[in-house]
């Protein structure tokens, strides 16, 4: 059985969110969502997305992208496929944000239906890219038990409308009656920064579709880039706390079951930019991401390694922004749309401002390389020496995608696995060793094709790896 599987039906098991207990409440009586007022709606709508599907969704791809690995897992876990909890849970919070959305029309209180317009926006965006062509038009729709799963590529353009009413509805937002406050988690009201953070998801979208249209999407990302993040604004969730039941999800799920270890795949990248000679320990980020055994940095054989449970790890190296609960949890940075904006000049042929967008998209993902631990972070001397090395800025005539992807793809180590993986299918840029190849996508939940006869009933985690189930935007 593909390993794949056991991840994910494990991670379904260990997170438990922010709250876990409200949480199962609302999975058991959607009233309780549905029948309460905004602000009440609002946050737990949010939490559901950050905490159950990126949660979940996170370690999975991290799994699959190679940037870490699970041990010890027996044969009789990895057969206990079902669950999928970021399934279930992401049409759930599509369903709150359409009722965030009615709400908030009939009281006139437009920033909130702008942000329930962005959030589905996302939330579709982390299903489509998992799992390929899913239902949603018919599945918010009363009484229909079995919904139509809608093709990718026209998830793909309901993404890109629902940023665009996103975008019109924060400019609507004007008054403070009209838009929320604390109980916006993620930006408590700055409808300016949702505005942001919906042109950058235009920005990743459009990027994501670089096999489809080379030229046009660079040139959209590049646009919708213009209109997004400045340095220092990010789209990333803060304020977790030490305590189980409101921390980092990722985090917390590695101080539950501390045996996620660090795989190949980043090692691998994170080398590729030193001389042959060189331990991986030479990038400055590796001291600080890294347990190391004996003084050096160990990862397991790809295949299933023997179980290494405690926090600092005794076998393998362990990855160290696991351990801190308190964590802020980035889903879209400045820092990704630096790297986005250098591939999109390269697409177009601009050499000089590709390489300044790389240069820039490094030194930003050099100085977050510590968020989870600010005591660790990266001075800027040794920012300066690593960016020095010739295989790191090889000069705009030598910067090609793979240096640019590679980067990205170690940028993404730090809790954005998802988007790592995504790369990784979209560029087959990067190199990975697991015997059983790379995932297409991730198989649709078992009880999904056993109820719904419009599910494509040969999905299994066996058929993921075929070719037919490659996603219409990736290479791989």
């Amino acid at each position: 059985m593909k390993k794949i599987i056991y991840l994910w039906v494990l991670a379904a098991f260990l997170f438990v969110g922010c709250s876990e207990q409200t949480l199962n409440e609302i999975d058991t009586n959607p009233n309780i969502i549905t029948n309460a007022p905004l602000n009440t709606i609002l946050p737990a709508a949010e939490m559901t997305v950050v905490q159950r599907i990126v949660g979940n969704s996170s370690i999975t791809s991290g799994y699959i992208a190679e940037h870490t690995n699970y041990t010890g897992v027996n044969t009789a876990t990895k057969q206990q496929v079902g669950g999928g909890t970021p399934w279930t849970s992401g049409f759930q919070a599509i369903r709150y944000f359409n009722d965030i959305r009615t709400k908030a029309e009939a009281q006139q209180r437009v920033g909130y239906a702008a942000i329930a317009d962005i959030m589905t926006a996302y939330t579709l965006s982390l299903l489509v890219d998992w799992f390929g062509d899913i239902p949603y038009k018919q599945a918010a729709q009363e009484g229909v038990v079995q919904p139509a799963f809608d093709k990718a590529q026209d998830i793909y353009t309901e993404i890109q409308k629902l940023l665009d009413a996103g975008i019109q509805k924060c400019d609507q937002a004007s008054t403070a009656a009209s838009r929320p406050a604390n109980d916006d988690l993620i930006f408590k009201g700055d409808m300016t920064l949702w505005k942001k953070t919906a042109w950058g998801l235009k920005a990743r979208m459009y990027n994501r579709l670089s096999n489809v249209n080379a030229q046009e999407t660079a040139q959209q990302a590049l646009t919708a880039i213009g209109n997004s993040f400045a340095a220092n604004e990010n789209f990333t969730v803060t304020g977790y706390q030490s305590n189980p039941e409101n921390a980092n999800p990722i985090s917390n799920s590695f101080m539950t079951a501390s045996t996620i270890v660090i795989a190949d795949g980043i090692v691998t990248a994170m080398k590729s930019f030193l001389e042959p000679n060189e331990d991986v320990l030479a990038d400055p980020r590796a001291p600080i991401w890294f347990t190391k055994i004996g003084g050096k940095v160990v990862t397991p054989p790809t295949s299933r390694a023997n179980t290494d449970v405690t926090l600092n790890g005794t076998l393998y190296s362990k990855p160290l922004y696991l351990q801190n609960r308190t964590s802020p949890l980035p889903l879209l940075t400045y820092t990704e749309l630096k790297f986005i904006e250098a591939e999109a000049q390269l697409r177009l042929g601009d050499r000089a401002k590709a390489n300044v967008a790389y240069e820039a998209a490094l030194r930003s993902s050099l100085a977050q390389s510590a968020i989870f631990n600010a005591a660790a972070a990266l001075t800027t001397a040794q920012i300066n020496a690593y960016l020095a090395r010739p295989k790191v800025m090889p000069g705009a005539d030598k910067l090609t995608l793979k240096d640019i992807i590679t980067q990205k793809y170690i940028y993404f180590f730090i809790f954005q696995s998802q988007e790592a993986y995504n790369d990784v299918r979209r560029t087959a840029l990067i190199t990975l060793n697991d015997p059983d190849g790379t995932a297409k996508r991730i198989p649709y939940p078992v009880d999904e094709i056993a109820r719904n006869a419009n599910a494509p009933q040969s999905s299994d985690q066996n058929t993921v790896y075929n070719e037919a189930a490659r996603l219409f935007w990736a290479k791989l």
